[in-house]
């Protein structure tokens, strides 16, 4: 009897798998779950009744146009083998693809990886929505329900631009190279920004704005372009290369334009701020002028008149003041002086009981002066008497 370890057996297993053919490239559908990503993805894949342990290394799982996640049904391709350690066999996947969309989905995200990485999607490289477009182009089919709606709401919203339609192919072969012309037609005739866009679809409908030139179109436009690309949740290649993307071709054309409402308010505002800066403007203006004409004044004619004035009232009032004080003071040493002349005058020495002798009207202060028989007037306070001497003693 042969005895064999655990080891040998997995091993033994696993060589017998690696010699069948039909285990290798195998395509496998079912729906992932238990999904881990660790650079390698791990994860499940089942249908009602089974299921198969799965792995996708990091070297294939680089390359995967897509993130997986756990609900998800795909197609995968791999070979089985087993996992000499836990003893199980597994399927070890090197490429896989979502079910139900094939291989256009592929194709899709593959593309969308290279112009990732060739920076067609950088936002570095986007130019902003222009606030008040004079002309807008609007790329798409003539016939779609979706050029009616944006016509409707451009011409509610800002009546005064210039709206031209470019028709175009937006489904088939022919489609992208159609979109491609619209777009430079646009641009040759002044379009200040552009609309590229379709109604819904299925995703089939939508490839033609999955094409790489239309990409390349797109990015080297040289105003901004809205991509508005079927539903919401639609999402194309023009999508990320566009400068903005629209849900809907209506949302497209409400980010394009702004609206009359918003205009007035936006009006009334400005003239508001305008008003507030001219009064501003006015008043600094104004004490502007005060100050200069405070200036000149201080340096014109009429200043220097006005303070020789000024100066002369001043002078006027200062003799003035000068006069009265030399007049009062010149007053008041003549009240002096009659005060003292008064005290020294013979006649109020008369009023004390004193007279005055005369002779020949000289006045006599001695009695040296006088003889006997000179005839003498003696002058009292209140009159004269004549008399005659008859004696005179010296004392």
């Amino acid at each position: 009897m042969n005895i064999l370890t655990v080891t040998q057996l997995n091993r033994y297993i696993s060589f017998r798998l690696k010699e069948d053919a039909k285990l290798h490239n195998i395509f496998l559908r079912g729906e992932i779950s238990n999904f881990k990503n660790a650079g390698h993805f791990y994860f499940t894949i089942k249908d009602n009744e089974s299921l198969v342990k799965a792995v996708m290394f990091r070297s294939y799982a680089s390359s995967l146009g897509f993130v997986p996640e756990n609900g998800m049904n795909i197609i995968a391709l791999g070979s089985v083998s087993v996992f000499e350690r836990d003893g199980v066999y597994q399927l070890y996947v090197t490429d896989m693809q979502p079910d139900g969309v094939g291989k256009q989905h592929i194709m899709f995200e593959k593309l969308k990886a290279e112009l990732q990485k060739e920076g067609l999607f950088d936002e570095s490289h986007k130019l902003p929505l222009p606030d008040y477009p004079n002309k807008i182009g609007v790329v798409t089919s003539e016939k779609g329900a979706a050029v009616r709606d944006i016509i409707n709401i451009i011409e509610r919203r800002y009546p005064i631009c210039e709206l031209c339609i470019y028709d175009s192919l937006v489904q088939g072969t022919d489609a992208p190279v159609s979109l491609c012309n619209g777009l430079k037609k646009a641009q040759s005739d002044g379009c200040d920004v552009i609309i590229l866009g379709r109604g819904g679809g299925s995703y089939e409908d939508l490839q033609a704005f999955n094409d790489r030139q239309l990409a390349y179109c797109i990015y080297n436009a040289e105003v901004p372009v809205v991509s508005a690309v079927g539903h919401e949740t639609d999402f194309t290649i023009a999508d990320f290369v566009a400068d903005m993307r629209a849900p809907t071709p209506s949302a497209a054309a409400e980010l394009v334009v702004p609206s009359s409402e918003m205009l007035l308010k936006r009006i009334s505002l400005t003239e508001d701020r305008l008003r507030s800066s001219f009064e501003m403007l006015l008043n600094r203006r104004e004490e502007r002028i005060t100050y200069l004409l405070s200036r000149l004044y201080l340096v014109s004619p009429q200043a220097m008149l006005d303070k020789n004035i000024s100066n002369h009232i001043k002078l006027e009032n200062r003799m003035e003041n000068a006069f009265r004080e030399i007049i009062e003071k010149s007053q008041r040493n003549l009240l002096s002086n009659i005060s003292k002349l008064d005290a020294l005058n013979p006649l109020k020495v008369l009023t004390r009981g004193y007279s005055v002798v005369y002779s020949d009207d000289k006045i006599i202060t001695s009695v040296e002066n006088l003889s006997s028989g000179d005839k003498i007037k003696i002058q009292f306070s209140d009159g004269i008497a004549n008399a005659e001497i008859s004696e005179t003693e010296k004392i």
